[in-house]
């Protein structure tokens, strides 16, 4: 039964063959500067222009196939893809012939080595690539196929015996086979690992999306367990001051709900915000000293002004509540008497941020950080999903750093975890510089 293959598979099929080709911008630059060098000293030792015109061939071949597969965003896929194979194909063939050139020729010494080499290198070059696209494979299991048969032709000639054209025969298909061995089980072991990376995705989301759903549940149900619990209790009392402390705290119980829904939407970067140009220079002294107001008076807290003149589009009322929120996180986690320091700078880009933001660079990027005792490698990977929390279970959990984090990804930035210079934790808010036709 035929199979439909998504609408973007060729196109995921060229990115594969893109990366097994110049995934890795060290090992490019080695491979071409030793064909440069190579032509050149073959050049050199050869007379005539074959090595020149072998040259020129193979770098028209080389820059065909780059240009298949870097401008790999237009076009239809499928025609780019198998226009692609076709030209990877004739490139590694006239790659070979050079090599089968100096080997039947018999030159000299040095060029038939430097051919046995070539050819030498061509195996372990396809061998050793990390990503093995399935048409690659093909082709170059054709590649080696057709190599092996100019091996055999070059020696037959020279052969004496019917033992030794056997030998030379059963040889080259013995290591054909090999070879293809190799390269189907290496296909087999990326598959595997790709299907075990896709089964590790669906688990953790799985995972989250548990947690997720049973801190909301829990959280409602604490709420609505104190209104309903002051609802019933209203009706049964007569004194007029309980029943209205009974009002409060079940008014008390609904903002908290409210609350809750509030940073829903904030984890999911549809909260309505109202964005607007802030200058830093001055914002960054006025959340240090609504920190101060907010936290214990064993906390401290550092403002460390710009070097720079930096104003952020953002809603500022937004940026406030998510320091706040970072502060108290601060706060607990040095156990009430720390100290918290802010300070923004300006950075051309992201770095490996994940999601990248949605705006272009540079970045406006406020920071702050605690000198408490820090989070593990592992926590500092979950700490922004909703719900997780290094209290223990009988302690509250939140949706405070998710929050945070979707409210700079809506903002056009994003959040990032690090572990602080002092072995705190760093809290990095990337959020999109004003820009002048912003004003």
């Amino acid at each position: 039964m035929a199979r439909t293959l998504p609408h973007d598979s060729f196109a995921t099929r060229l990115a594969a063959i893109r990366r097994a080709e110049y995934g890795a911008f060290g090992e490019t630059v080695v491979r071409y500067g030793i064909m440069v060098v190579a032509i050149a000293v073959l050049a050199l030792n050869m007379e005539g222009h074959h090595a020149l015109a072998w040259g020129v061939l193979y770098a028209l071949l080389e820059s065909g196939l780059a240009v298949l597969l870097v401008r790999s965003g237009t076009g239809h896929a499928q025609l780019r893809y198998m226009a692609a194979l076709t030209v990877y194909g004739f490139s590694g063939l006239c790659f070979m012939s050079m090599p089968l050139y100096l080997l039947a020729a018999d030159f000299s010494p040095s060029l038939s080595f430097t051919g046995a080499v070539g050819l030498v290198g061509l195996a372990l070059y396809t061998l050793q690539r990390p990503y093995r696209e399935l048409g690659l494979v093909v082709v170059d299991c054709c590649m080696i196929a057709v190599l092996a048969l100019g091996l055999v032709l070059i020696l037959i000639p020279r052969l004496q015996s019917g033992l030794e054209i056997f030998t030379v025969g059963f040889m080259a298909l013995a290591v054909l086979g090999y070879y293809i061995g190799s390269q189907i089980s290496g296909w087999k072991l990326q598959t595997e690992l790709r299907a075990a990376r896709q089964r590790t995705a669906a688990t953790e989301k799985a995972r989250t999306l548990s947690q997720f759903v049973g801190g909301v549940a829990h959280e409602f149900n604490n709420d609505l367990t104190v209104i309903l619990g002051n609802l019933d209790l209203f009706e049964t009392l007569e004194n007029p001051d309980d029943r209205a402390a009974a009002i409060r705290e079940s008014r008390t119980a609904a903002a908290r709900a409210a609350q809750t829904v509030r940073h829903l939407l904030a984890t999911s970067g549809r909260t309505r915000l109202v964005p607007s140009d802030l200058p830093l220079n001055s914002a960054l002294f006025d959340l240090g000293e609504a920190l101060t107001d907010v936290l214990k008076s064993e906390m401290t807290v550092e403002v460390v002004p710009p070097a720079d003149s930096l104003v952020v589009r953002v809603d500022s009322d937004a940026l406030r509540a998510s320091v706040m929120q970072l502060g108290l996180n601060a706060q607990e986690a040095t156990s009430g008497s720390g100290q918290i320091r802010i300070r923004a700078e300006r950075r051309a880009t992201a770095g490996d941020l994940d999601p990248p933001p949605d705006t272009s660079p540079p970045y406006i990027a406020v920071i702050l950080e605690d000198d408490g005792p820090g989070v593990s490698d592992e926590a500092l990977a979950l700490l922004a999903e909703p719900f997780y929390s290094t209290k223990p279970p009988n302690e509250g959990r939140g949706l405070g750093l998710s929050a945070v984090a979707g409210f700079t990804r809506q903002s056009g930035g994003g959040l990032k975890l690090e572990h602080g210079a002092g072995g705190g934790l760093r809290v990095v808010l990337f959020l999109a510089e004003a820009r002048d036709n912003d004003i």
